[in-house]
């Protein structure tokens, strides 16, 4: 079954799987702060995102099944965090592999890249592979219960994006790090922040891929002054500056040249949205959900039947217990 799920955060909470291990605090804070002010700003923002998910079978040894999101987890945690637990969610359902064991599933979702099981081993280093059964078994991202860890470039690659600038004419974040552009068939491009947080690292003791040295001291600097505050006290101001700082090496010619390692992204590459210099950048296109591309399949079946592409023709209507989390029509 594929299509659309539908219901109030509270309910579908229980069913919803992360499929990665870290999100960057300061940037769900300044989502917190921007987005979720109230129940209606709650549920504005959460109109206004596609949830991709895939159904899968639960981590819970119980026969059930459970919702694997793909992508929007910075959102979701700062509804989850914001306590407007009856805002209505959207999930789009965009593979069914709820047939696979447990560990079976874990392992395609991994092999096709629909998880980020990268982290840092100490905040500053670089990332580094996990397997995916070390991803958070529930989601939570509550004042007293947090599933997932910190990751700070993530964050910073999340302010990157809303730079301001006197420069710009028809949009204010123009000369921001870079556009989030959607691929060849106008899908939406998983990571794109993890994979500029991934040069990021680098370029925290790398000053070859700054402009000048000058550059790459203002922001080693900067962000060797930012604190390890927890959050609801993040200074959100502090990480925007810091941020802006960024902008030399996003638009710099390294990060044109910088190639991304196929062993952790796949098909490596160049930083996705890269612009060069000061042109200034139009609002991101709007993109469909993720596509479930798999290059691997479970072993003994073709991949085609180990997850079902989506099928416009089935809408999931509401994710609830009582009709295996869900009703559906054709």
């Amino acid at each position: 079954y594929t299509g659309e799920c539908s219901n109030k955060w509270k309910n579908v909470k229980p069913f919803v799987r992360p499929t990665q291990h870290d999100v960057g605090y300061a940037w769900v804070q300044k989502k917190v702060s921007k987005d979720f002010d109230s129940s209606k700003d709650a549920q504005d923002e959460i109109d206004s995102k596609i949830i991709p998910a895939v159904m899968g079978p639960s981590n819970v040894t119980d026969g059930g099944y459970a919702y694997y999101i793909v992508d929007a987890h910075h959102t979701v945690s700062a509804l989850d965090y914001s306590g407007y637990e009856s805002t209505h969610v959207h999930l789009t359902v965009i593979c069914d592999s709820r047939d696979l064991s447990y560990d079976t599933f874990l392992s395609t979702i991994d092999s096709a890249r629909l998880t980020y099981s990268l982290v840092h081993p100490t905040p500053d280093a670089q990332s580094a592979k996990i397997p995916p059964q070390y991803l958070p078994l529930y989601f939570s991202f509550t004042e007293g219960n947090k599933a997932f860890g910190d990751d700070r470039w993530r964050s910073l690659a999340g302010f990157a994006r809303k730079v301001k600038s006197d420069e710009c004419t028809d949009h204010k974040y123009c000369m921001r790090c870079f556009i989030r552009a959607c691929d060849s068939d106008g899908n939406s491009i998983p990571f794109v922040e993890y994979k500029w947080a991934y040069f990021f690292v680098d370029a925290l003791t790398d000053s070859s891929l700054w402009p000048t040295e000058e550059d790459y001291n203002a922001f080693h600097d900067a962000y060797e002054s930012l604190g390890e505050e927890s959050m609801g006290s993040i200074d959100t101001d502090a990480w925007q500056s810091t941020a802006d700082l960024l902008i030399p090496a996003c638009r710099g010619g390294a990060a044109g040249k910088y190639t991304l390692p196929s062993s952790l992204f796949k098909g490596g590459g160049g930083l996705p949205g890269y612009t060069a210099g000061k042109t200034q950048l139009p609002d991101d296109p709007e993109c469909n959900a993720p596509a479930a591309g798999f290059d691997s399949g479970v072993k003994g079946r073709p991949v085609v039947d180990a997850l079902i592409p989506l099928s416009p023709s089935h809408r999931l209507h509401a994710c609830n217990r009582k009709a295996n989390f869900y009703t559906y029509v054709a």
